[in-house]
């Protein structure tokens, strides 16, 4: 009877070990294949963020943006430099007192009609080194109503009027003026004032005619280096 329980007792055993050792094994291999798992998974995670990183350096993602920046600088620089060329003075920055050659304008015949530009054409007519002709030059306006008649009595409006229109010829304020004298220049809407500085050293003849409605407008500065025979 003893043997027979041992031997019972036996086969439970061996059963129990065989059953143990093979929850073991299969423990063991749950281990190992979690283990090759996370092993490969981390590899692959670290090899894809490498190549993401260079990936990111070689495609450029921050030289892309400089890329672009330069980009817009040099189209910003290209279009200052179409609006500018060298050489070129942009039309409506003419300066209106620059000066044209004589030899474009023979005579002092002002061809190009252009507003602001002065055409200086030397002289060597005795007493007028050069004649001067700027085309921004405008009737200065008139206080004068119905027909007009020239009159040549100092007070007058009209005289006043011729004044001012010298004074804004020569650039020479009427305090520092000298009028030495104002005549008929060659028609009832023409004269001729002959004028210079307090001091003498600048003296103009200045031609003027009368645009109705308008006033008076400068159409000629003679620049003399004598008063001698000037009127």
């Amino acid at each position: 009877m003893d043997q027979r329980n041992l031997s019972r007792v036996e086969r439970n055993n061996r059963k129990s070990n065989r059953i143990l050792n093979i929850l073991i094994a299969i423990v063991f291999t749950l281990i190992v294949v979690t283990a090759a798992g996370i092993f490969l998974t981390g590899g692959k995670e670290t090899a894809g963020g490498q190549d993401g990183t260079s990936g990111g350096s070689s495609s450029g993602g921050t030289p892309e943006s400089g890329l672009a920046a330069d980009t817009d600088q040099d189209e910003e620089t290209g279009e200052d430099a179409e609006d500018q060329k060298p050489g070129d003075e942009p039309a409506d920055q003419e300066d209106p007192e620059k000066t044209e050659d004589p030899a474009d304008a023979q005579d002092g015949d002002d061809t190009s009609g252009e507003p602001g530009k002065v055409i200086r054409t030397p002289s060597d007519e005795g007493i007028v080194d050069e004649t001067i002709v700027d085309t921004s030059w405008k009737p200065i306006g008139t206080a004068q109503s119905g027909e007009h008649r020239s009159i040549y009595s100092k007070g007058h409006i009209d005289w006043q009027e011729k004044i001012e229109a010298i004074e804004y010829a020569t650039g020479i304020p009427e305090s520092e003026m000298i009028v030495w004298y104002v005549k008929n220049g060659g028609g009832p809407d023409k004269s001729v004032g002959t004028v210079s500085t307090k001091d003498q050293k600048e003296k103009y003849n200045v031609h003027l005619e009368w645009v109705d409605g308008e006033g008076w407008k400068p159409v000629r500065l003679d620049r003399l280096n004598s008063l001698d025979g000037a009127w």
